[in-house]
């Protein structure tokens, strides 16, 4: 007799459900997806009728409850798929009950099921394509609705494509491929790193599949239907963001250039969220501190107010009183979140979120750090032994003493510069009522022995601010959380609000790298040389000349733009990988090389002495540039003031020009500036209409060939030179692709 036994496959598994039922098999359809016939057939066998049950996972419920086998989790997955483990507990089930009630055809079952030939897949023969005819009908559903909705008439972003076909979502067709066209028509608004392939069915699959970040050669129906799903919908909620930015331009809001880079901008910040890696648990703890704490802690030098991925900005005055004016009344201020970092001197924590309210009570109490270390200064240079004991005993009598000695008024954006104190508000204010009423207008050290109500008890003011109060805030404690753990906090908090762009994540990643300290120094967005970068310190009489220079060409400290431009000039020159051609976005390909540097101990951007030559071949890129006369730049390529994409191209062309001359760059250049005039007004110089990840990367690799030619400058040459210093380069990808982009024109 023939032994029973359990599916091996879910060809096997599918081929005994219809011969169960009494029906002819139907294929498999793509990545091995059973179809509905399936299981309504192997229903038939117990004389259950599934016909008008929602999806396939419900019938698979239904029938399993029918015959009392379990039901879970493991037995169904996305995208309304049934399991081999579902299969086989459905199949197994039915086998067992029609043996039950006829314990006389076991013989004969047994060996038809056992001897059946395995279903065949309708993928065999059609080609490695999507079969989007073959998913959910809810996910056909959204996927049409979304390209519908994106169709409709409208502005958009500054280099994107866009066909306003104004389609009803029962015009995008799964069953005759039409719905490829409909995507393509509007796929500008999905930010995509490269235009979709159009020339057929299957390069078009392929295409769309990369986009999305899948291998084109393991195309997975469902997985990228899912994908694509998600990309709409962000794309939508994208487009609605564009719109209401352009609304605000009646208002002198934003601008389409404006609104254009805010909607690159959160594409980018997403694309930073999808490549961080999962890191597993994260352990953090919830607690409540007295203000007390958080001065002790300043004090002590174990509170890092100003981490260096941290913005700058300080809060105006007149929103630090308010504040203090909360605090007084008892008023919950929401949690402060800190990193904890265990160090060789002890713990330290660095704040993620609350500088700017522990910044406000810390000045008004007189106990920040940068407003002690100045006091201590002007004490010697003023001979007032006891100035820090004035300066926090009797403020007003400081300012007098500052008047005495101080060329500069110490008006309010002194005091804000500097981190001193501030008095409360001035006359009739609401919220400084009652037993407040007698502190509005006065410095913390004039009222600290004040008595007022504090939650609840009649207490001087200074036990709130100096002793272990019952008013306390909340705090969030994140400890030793890895760098790609802060990203994901990074990330919590801009969802809920924190609104960080990606180059604040990015330095927050990476902080702890050399390499992202050396790029926040040398481009000037961090200033403390020697807390944050000081193997710079010996060179910084050539490297100051780096921010300076930017900040001419409008790259000021908003934002860390000077930041991205060094970073995206040094990842096109020494990033090196399997890929013939760059699609990355330009914040896809930064990360790529700061994680390389992270994840790779042996890595030569370890060592800071080669940070520091980085450094000094970017610096020394920039003071080419500088020497260049603006006039010689055609205004079809620079267009005003200078541009990112513009901006790089050149930069890493120079810094490959320096690799080779050195210090004779600049010499080298003095004498070719009539063709780099020449070359920028040449169309190949032009920004590209396109502004997809792609044809931005051929454009620099344009600018770059273009530079080396005219400079005589070998690129396999300059590769090699870069790679000697650097371990890695990517130099001459960068030309080929500018090569092939011509051959194609």
């Amino acid at each position: 007799m023939t032994r029973y036994e359990t599916a091996a496959s879910k060809a096997d598994a599918v081929a005994r459900m219809y011969h169960l039922g009494g029906r002819d098999p139907e294929t498999l359809g793509p990545g091995s997806k059973e179809k509905r016939s399936a299981l309504e057939s192997l229903a038939r066998a117990i004389l259950l009728d599934l016909s008008e049950v929602a999806t396939k996972a419900e019938c698979g419920r239904v029938l399993a409850t029918r015959l009392r086998v379990n039901w879970d989790a493991t037995c169904f997955s996305a995208g309304d798929t049934i399991t081999l483990t579902g299969m086989n507990r459905l199949v197994d089930g039915v086998v067992e009950h029609i043996v039950a009630a006829a314990p006389g055809v076991e013989e004969r079952l047994v060996y038809e099921l056992m001897t059946l030939a395995p279903v065949p897949r309708s993928g065999d023969g059609r080609g490695k394509g999507l079969h989007m005819d073959t998913i959910a009908v809810d996910t056909q559903n959204s996927i049409a609705e979304f390209i519908a909705e994106l169709s409709q008439e409208g502005d958009t972003p500054t280099g994107r494509e866009f066909v306003a076909a104004n389609l009803l979502a029962d015009e995008v067709k799964f069953s005759d491929g039409s719905w490829r066209a409909h995507l393509a028509s509007v796929q500008g608004w999905l930010a995509l790193p490269e235009d979709l392939d159009q020339a057929s069915a299957e390069q078009f699959d392929q295409s769309l599949a990369r986009a999305l970040g899948f291998a084109a050669n393991t195309i997975d129906t469902e997985t990228v239907a899912a994908r694509l799903v998600e990309r709409l919908e962000m794309a939508a909620t994208l487009r609605t963001a564009f719109e209401d930015a352009l609304e605000a331009a009646s208002e002198g809001g934003a601008t389409v250039g404006s609104a254009t880079q805010q909607w690159n901008e959160a594409w980018e910040d997403l694309e930073e969220e999808d490549e961080s890696d999962s890191v597993g648990p994260i352990v953090a703890s919830a607690d409540t501190w007295p203000i007390s704490e958080f001065v002790q802690l300043a004090s002590d030098d174990d509170l890092e107010l100003s981490p260096s991925y941290q913005r700058a900005d300080v809060w105006p005055t007149a929103d630090a009183q308010q504040l203090i004016e909360s605090v007084l009344r008892g008023i919950p201020l929401p949690s402060i979140i800190l990193l904890k970092e265990l160090t060789d001197d002890g713990t330290r924590y660095d704040v993620v979120d609350g500088k700017q309210r522990l910044t406000s009570l810390l000045r008004f109490t007189g106990k920040h750090p940068v407003a002690l270390a100045t006091v201590r200064a002007k004490a010697a240079e003023w001979g007032v032994e006891n100035l820090e004991d004035i300066f926090h005993e009797d403020y007003p009598k400081f300012r007098k003493l500052w008047k005495q000695h101080e060329p500069e008024s110490l008006t309010a954006q002194v005091e804000r510069r500097n981190y001193f104190p501030f008095a409360l508000r001035k006359g009739n204010v609401n919220a400084l009522g009652g037993d407040l009423q007698s502190l509005r207008g006065r410095y913390y050290s004039e009222i600290r022995k004040d008595a007022i109500t504090i939650v609840g008890e009649k207490r001087k003011l200074y036990s709130l601010f100096e002793q272990v109060s019952k008013y306390k805030i909340p705090v969030i404690v994140y400890e030793s959380a890895t760098p790609a753990q802060v990203h994901e906090v990074f990330s919590l908090y801009n969802k809920q609000g924190k609104h960080l762009n990606a180059e604040e994540i990015r330095n927050a990643l990476y902080h702890h790298l050399a390499l992202m300290r050396g790029l926040l120094v040398t481009a000037g967005d961090s200033e403390n040389i020697e807390l944050v970068a000081p193997f710079l310190v010996d060179e910084w009489d050539d490297l100051q000349s780096t921010p300076e220079v930017l900040d001419g060409y409008g790259f000021g400290k908003a934002g860390y733009k000077r930041t991205k431009v060094l970073s995206w000039v040094l990842a096109a020159l020494v990033v090196e990988d399997d890929s013939e051609e760059i699609t990355r976005s330009t914040a896809a390909h930064i990360n790529l090389l700061l994680k390389q540097v992270a994840d790779n101990k042996r890595s030569q951007f370890r060592d800071e002495a080669t940070v520091l030559d980085a450094m000094l071949l970017l610096d020394h890129a920039v003071d080419a540039l500088a020497v260049i006369p603006e006039e010689t730049w055609a205004p079809g390529f620079k267009h005003g003031k200078w541009q990112e994409l513009q901006l790089v191209g050149t930069l890493v062309g120079l810094a490959a020009a320096c690799a080779m001359y050195g210090e004779e760059t600049r010499s080298v250049v003095d004498t070719r500036l009539a063709a780099l005039a020449e070359a920028s007004a040449s169309e190949a110089w032009r920004r590209p209409r396109k502004t997809q990840s792609k044809e931005q990367w051929k454009h620099t690799g344009r600018v770059v060939a273009s530079i080396l030619k005219i400079l005589d400058v070998e690129a396999s040459e300059a590769q090699h030179k870069i790679a000697s210093r650097f371990g890695s380069s990517g130099l001459n990808r960068l030309v080929l692709m500018a090569t092939s982009a011509d051959d194609q024109q």
